[in-house]
């Protein structure tokens, strides 16, 4: 059974309100432990340059 477009988008969009959440309460945790999250953060970065990439690729079809 395909999925449609709109039902593709909506899981997407959820997904990146997943990630902000994690990445908000990410930020406070490294903030208030006085330890940096590098790691954390560069992951966070790739997904979301993962996101952007896959949204132009939506859009320009």
């Amino acid at each position: 059974m395909t999925r449609s477009r709109a039902f593709n988008r909506f899981h997407r969009f959820l997904a990146r309100k997943h990630r902000d959440e994690i990445r908000n309460t990410t930020h406070v945790l490294s903030v208030e432990d006085g330890r940096p999250c590098d790691r954390v953060q560069q992951l966070v970065e790739r997904r979301f340059a993962l996101d952007d990439r896959l949204e132009m690729e939506e859009t320009a079809r």
